[in-house]
C-alpha cells in the first residue's frame, strides 16, 4: 500500500469518527413531536426526563470511539500541511492546527461524556425524589463545574480550527480553483455551518428541524474532506499556489 492511499484511508476512519460525533449529537440532542426544548439552567433539558439511558450510554460510546478515529484522520491531515506549507510566514497556521486537533482528540470524548452525565443525574435525582428544580440545580451545579474546561476546548478546537480552515482556504494552502469553490469552502468547518446551514435547518418543521444537531460535528467531518482534496492534489506532483 502506498503512502498516500494509508493516508487517504486514515482520513476517512477520520470522518468515520466526526460522523460518530454527528450520531452522538443526536442521541442526546434530538427530541421527538412536541416535546418541550425547554432548559433549566444553561444546558439541562426538561427532555432528559423523557430520554432512554441508552441513548445517553450510546452517546458517550461515540464519543470515545469517535475521538480515536478523529486523531487517526486529523493527524495525517497536520501532516500534509507541514510538507505542503513552506513558507515560514504560514507555518503559525500549520502549528495552530496542530494545537486545535489535539484539543479536539482529547476533549470530544469528555464533552459527549459531561452532556450525558448531566442528564443522568438530572434525570435520577428527579426519579428518587421527584424534586424538577432540585435536580436542575444539583446537575447544572456539576456541569457549570466543568464549563470553563468545556468552553476552552471549544475555543481552541471549533472556533480556533474554524478560523484556521478559513485562513488555509483563502492563502489557497487548500487547494481550490475557484472563487465560488473557496465561498463553499469557507462553510466547511464547525462554526460556520452550524452558524448558517444549522440555524436554517433549525427554521423547518419537525423532524427536519432536528438535523441541524449534528452541523457542527459534521463540520470537522468537512474539514478532512478538504484534506482529502488536499492529498489528491499534492499526490498529483509538485504543489502550485
Amino acid at each position: 500500500m502506498s503512502n498516500a492511499e494509508k493516508t487517504r484511508r486514515l482520513m476517512l476512519l477520520g470522518i468515520a469518527g466526526c460522523l460518530l460525533y454527528v450520531v452522538g449529537d443526536f442521541l442526546f440532542a434530538a427530541t421527538g413531536r412536541g416535546q418541550t426544548n425547554e432548559t433549566l439552567g444553561l444546558f439541562t433539558r426538561v427532555a432528559y426526563l423523557d430520554m432512554a439511558e441508552w441513548r445517553m450510554w450510546a452517546s458517550i460510546l461515540c464519543g470515545f470511539v469517535g475521538s480515536l478515529l478523529y486523531y487517526m484522520g486529523f493527524h495525517q491531515m497536520y501532516g500534509l500541511l507541514d510538507i505542503r506549507v513552506t513558507e515560514q510566514r504560514d507555518r503559525i497556521w500549520v502549528r495552530l492546527f496542530r494545537m486545535a486537533y489535539i484539543t479536539g482528540a482529547i476533549a470530544w470524548t469528555w464533552v459527549h461524556a459531561m452532556f450525558m452525565t448531566d442528564a443522568l443525574i438530572f434525570k435520577h435525582v428527579f426519579d428518587a425524589y421527584g424534586d424538577l428544580q432540585a435536580a436542575a440545580d444539583i446537575a447544572n451545579r456539576v456541569f457549570y463545574a466543568n464549563a470553563p474546561g468545556m468552553a476552552a476546548a471549544y475555543i481552541l478546537c471549533d472556533v480556533g480550527l474554524t478560523v484556521i480552515m478559513i485562513a488555509l482556504v483563502w492563502k489557497g494552502i487548500i487547494p481550490l480553483k475557484s472563487t465560488g469553490a473557496r465561498i463553499l469552502a469557507t462553510l466547511c468547518n464547525p462554526i460556520m455551518l452550524p452558524g448558517i446551514v444549522g440555524n436554517l435547518l433549525g427554521l423547518l418543521p419537525w423532524p427536519l428541524n432536528q438535523l441541524d444537531h449534528g452541523t457542527e460535528s459534521f463540520g470537522h467531518a468537512l474539514v478532512l474532506m478538504l484534506g482529502l482534496m488536499l492529498l489528491k492534489e499534492m499526490h498529483k506532483g509538485p504543489a502550485t499556489r
